[in-house]
């Protein structure tokens, strides 16, 4: 292939001209479908994809988790949940054990559960229960996720706990980041008795996906180049309507194909899993 060949091909495939008809063929409606495919493929691979987004403020969520819950108890009757100091540094160690270790449950890999962080800070209990949560970017979304979950609720409206204990955090867990919340509860006592300590329950609740809050900094390259592979489509369609060819059938039956991929990949751009344990 010589040099006006090359040029030739370049001109066709890139710059908007009659001889294609004002529609270069890189950028036709097939092409633009590949390209967000390689795109979807090239997120999946580096674990883009499906990730939850990281809350920014921690701090300001491990509050709102608080007011939230209360405003769960008042509504059913439930006297209001205090802070307690000692109950927060244990949700702080297990929040920290958890990344420390990678992993996410409510016994650690060598079997250690929360009552481990609790005792370490010298709180004592007769009864205390965990809720663990993790992907959600809002408080009202976790809670909420809490109460529909029966064993997250008892735990929340459990008239013998008196008091709690929240971290928020974020960190890396198999591989992947993502914010998680600690919630501790306990019934405090002047004497320790762990054999009446309870958790939500042994076993992962199955995610779910979520589109909340959908774009996140690692994800934000690939949502501006799928909007924009998205808009490229769409002209296509429009000049396929200008030069007539919107006529054929079978020609815009791809196109349609094609326009349907593309707003199917963005939405899977935009989901993400939620976990309550």
């Amino acid at each position: 292939m010589n040099i006006e060949n090359i040029k030739q091909f370049l001109h066709k495939s890139f710059i908007p001209n009659p001889k294609n008809c004002y529609r270069p063929h890189a950028l036709r409606h097939f092409m633009l479908s590949f390209y967000a495919l390689v795109l979807l493929l090239s997120q999946l691979s580096l674990g883009v994809t499906l990730c939850s987004p990281l809350v920014q403020n921690t701090d300001q969520m491990k509050k709102d988790i608080f007011v939230k819950i209360n405003e769960q108890r008042v509504k059913n009757s439930e006297s209001r949940f205090t802070e307690n100091p000692l109950l927060t540094a244990a949700a702080e160690k297990k929040l920290k054990d958890m990344f420390d270790k990678n992993y996410w449950d409510h016994s650690s890999p060598t079997g250690q559960k929360a009552w481990v962080f609790i005792n370490q800070t010298g709180y004592s209990y007769t009864m205390a229960g965990e809720n663990l949560a993790r992907g959600f970017v809002t408080s009202d979304k976790m809670v909420e996720e809490w109460m529909e979950s029966p064993t997250h609720r008892r735990n929340i409206l459990d008239k013998d706990f008196k008091e709690t204990g929240i971290a928020v955090g974020n960190g890396t867990i198999n591989g992947k980041s993502a914010t998680v919340a600690v919630q501790l509860f306990g019934t405090p006592s002047a004497q320790f008795a762990q054999k009446d300590a309870i958790v939500a329950g042994e076993k992962t609740v199955a995610p779910r996906l979520s589109l909340e809050n959908p774009v996140s900094q690692s994800r934000l390259p690939f949502f501006v180049i799928y909007l924009a592979i998205l808009g490229l489509v769409i002209f296509d369609g429009v000049m396929l309507r200008i030069n007539k060819c919107h006529k054929d059938r079978a020609h815009m039956l791809a196109f349609r194909m094609s326009l349907g991929l593309n707003i199917v990949v963005l939405g899977v751009l935009c989901l993400n899993f939620v976990y309550v344990l």
